[in-house]
């Protein structure tokens, strides 16, 4: 019999965390292993796929636990602003309170036998689940503090007891592995799934798509998929190119993504790159993005995995990765793309680097295809979570 799974994601955007979480809910639902509901806490293109997939789907406009924080002027402009802060995070608070019945009600109703979290930002899911008596699976699928800047509003140390208090955690690289045993010490129950990104036999298609790419390496373009963020990294590439075209001035930068771009978009102007780069907004497919590129550069600090890393890797494209977080599990050196430290002066030389050998390049991007098949199917992915479902409601039960 399958098992009612009610998924909680934070946002509706079709983000890497929720690609995923698609990817997985809808394969385990096709097997007849599960009958997936998705909270959610306000419509967006999410619920235009669920809907479309026949997949139930409920908005509560609850608050995450985490939030950004930024301070300006003197002393005391930022201590009133902390107060504020303060206040808005106890407003976030009882307002989950006072959903959380309403919440809880909906999932019993509904059947729910496990409880899926698709992310730290996730704070009532604890809650729901002790309400409901029903196992808590925990996705951990970034490193908040150091990968998003985001505060923690209840504190590391509440954080890290909701953590423990969790049926089991899946990490979703080594590098988030790490960063959770910051919060709850050794023994926590992490089992570690990392992200398949395609099917089996998609792994083939894609390639044969992409394979274009290499008939026309000019102008060489590099690609940066994924939130406009000042940790991702997206200023940096722009530096990086403006180094990069004053040796090969055919050089181009295609990003996408939507976020926070002003200064983005100053650097370009700054930087005098208005014809280099283009901006082409949230992309729905990336594979269109891809398609059109010859290396990705993942330059975000601290990525915790980096989904769109395996799937250009898929497309055959190679990785100039920035060496921090989960980038580095995935980028090896001269195996199927390239490591830097940080700063745009070592990432213009590995982007030099690539565009002064394309046939080089281009074995790079084979061997990426290649391993991002071996390593990264949904197949794969999908079995691994459903093990711990198993696990947890056996245990549960018993």
């Amino acid at each position: 019999m399958a098992l009612r799974v009610a998924y909680i994601t934070h946002y509706p955007e079709l983000y890497g965390a929720n690609r995923s979480m698609l990817d997985l809910l809808l394969e385990l639902r096709q097997r007849g292993e599960v009958e997936p509901t998705v909270l959610l806490p306000r419509p967006g293109a999410l619920t235009g796929v669920l809907d479309a997939a026949g997949v139930p789907w409920r908005i509560e406009p609850f608050k995450p636990w985490m939030s950004e924080r930024h301070y300006s002027g003197r002393i005391h402009h930022r201590i009133g602003q902390y107060f504020r802060q303060e206040r808005a995070v106890s407003a976030r608070a009882r307002e989950n309170e006072t959903l959380l019945p309403g919440i809880a009600q909906h999932l019993r109703d509904a059947g729910t036998e496990v409880i899926h979290a698709n992310s730290s930002v996730v704070g009532i899911a604890p809650q729901l689940a002790k309400a409901l008596g029903v196992p808590l699976v925990w996705h951990i699928r970034e490193l908040p503090e150091r990968q998003y800047l985001l505060h923690l509003d209840a504190g590391r140390r509440r954080y890290g007891a909701a953590l423990r208090g969790a049926d089991r955690l899946i990490a979703i690289s080594d590098a988030v592995r790490q960063d959770i045993v910051r919060y709850t010490g050794t023994g926590s129950n992490i089992t570690l799934i990392r992200n398949g990104v395609l099917h089996q036999a998609r792994y083939a298609e894609v390639r044969a798509q992409c394979a274009e790419r290499w008939t026309r390496t000019a102008p060489f373009t590099f690609v940066l998929v994924g939130l406009i963020h000042p940790s991702k990294g997206q200023v940096e590439a722009v530096e990086a190119l403006a180094l990069v075209r004053s040796e090969r001035p055919e050089a181009r930068l295609l990003i996408a993504g939507e976020g926070r771009d002003e200064e983005l978009r100053s650097t370009i102007v700054r930087t005098g790159q208005e014809e280099a780069v283009e901006l082409a907004g949230f992309v729905q497919d990336p594979h269109t993005i891809f398609a059109r590129g010859h290396a990705l550069l993942m330059c975000s600090r601290n990525e915790a995995m980096g989904r769109v890393t395996v799937e250009a890797m898929a497309t055959g494209m190679p990785v100039i990765g920035h060496a921090s977080g989960g980038t580095v599990e995935l980028v090896h050196e001269g195996i199927n793309g390239s490591l830097y430290p940080g700063g745009a002066a070592p990432l213009a030389e590995r982007m030099l680097r690539m565009m002064e050998d394309p046939a080089k390049t281009k074995a790079l991007g084979e061997s990426a295809s290649v391993l991002a098949e071996e390593r990264f199917s949904i197949e794969r992915y999908a079995s691994r979570v459903l093990e711990v479902y198993r696990a947890v409601h056996s245990s549960k039960v018993k």
